[in-house]
C-alpha cells in the first residue's frame, strides 16, 4: 500500500512541477512580448523601409541610366537629334506625310509622367499581432498584469513543499536542496 501511496505522491509531485515550471515559462513569455515588442515593431518597419528605399533606388539608378543613354545619343547622333526634334517641335521635311493618331498613340521621346512608385507590400503578418503589445498601455498593462498574477499563482498552489520542511517548525535546509532529486 506504501509503495502505490509512494507511487501517486511521486507522480503528483512531476505534475505539480510540471505545471509549475510551465506558469513560469508563459510568465516569462508575457514579460517578454511586453518588454521586447517595442524593439522588434521598430526592426520590423525599418526593414521594410529599407526594402521600399532600395526599390526606389533600383529604379531611379535605370532611370539615370536611360536618360545618360539619351544624352549619348545626342552628343553623337545628329539622326538621332532631328528626330527628337521633328517629334517634340512638329517640324517635318518638307515632302513628307504626316498622319494623325490619337495622343496615345503616339511615339514620345520622354516620358511625361516616370513611374517612381514604390511596391506597395504588405507588412508582414506578424506586424499586426505585435503592434498592440508595443503601442497600446492598456494591452501592456494587461499583459504584465497576467503575467504577474500568473507567478503568483503559481507560487501560490503549484509549489511543491517539500514535506521534511514543513515537518518540523525549523526548516530543514538538506531537504530544501534535495527538493528535486530523485529518493535513491
Amino acid at each position: 500500500m506504501s509503495e502505490a501511496n509512494e507511487q501517486s505522491d511521486a507522480h503528483g509531485s512531476w505534475t505539480i512541477s510540471l505545471a509549475f515550471w510551465l506558469a513560469l515559462l508563459v510568465a516569462a513569455v508575457a514579460y517578454a512580448l511586453v518588454a521586447l515588442a517595442p524593439k522588434l515593431l521598430t526592426y520590423v518597419r525599418l526593414r521594410h523601409d529599407h526594402h521600399a528605399t532600395q526599390v526606389r533606388l533600383v529604379n531611379l539608378e535605370r532611370e539615370a541610366s536611360d536618360l545618360q543613354q539619351v544624352v549619348d545619343a545626342l552628343e553623337r547622333d545628329p539622326d538621332f537629334v532631328r528626330k527628337l526634334a521633328s517629334v517634340d517641335f512638329g517640324v517635318q521635311r518638307h515632302g513628307a506625310d504626316r498622319i494623325l493618331v490619337e495622343e496615345e498613340l503616339q511615339l514620345s521621346v520622354r516620358d511625361k509622367n516616370p513611374v517612381l512608385e514604390i511596391p506597395a507590400e504588405a507588412l508582414p503578418w506578424y506586424d499586426s499581432v505585435i503592434e498592440p503589445f508595443a503601442v497600446n498601455p492598456r494591452v501592456r498593462g494587461a499583459t504584465l498584469l497576467t503575467a504577474a498574477v500568473i507567478l503568483i499563482v503559481a507560487f501560490m498552489f503549484l509549489h511543491e513543499t517539500p514535506r521534511e520542511a514543513t515537518s518540523s517548525v525549523e526548516p530543514n535546509r538538506s531537504a530544501l536542496s534535495n527538493r528535486y532529486r530523485k529518493p535513491a
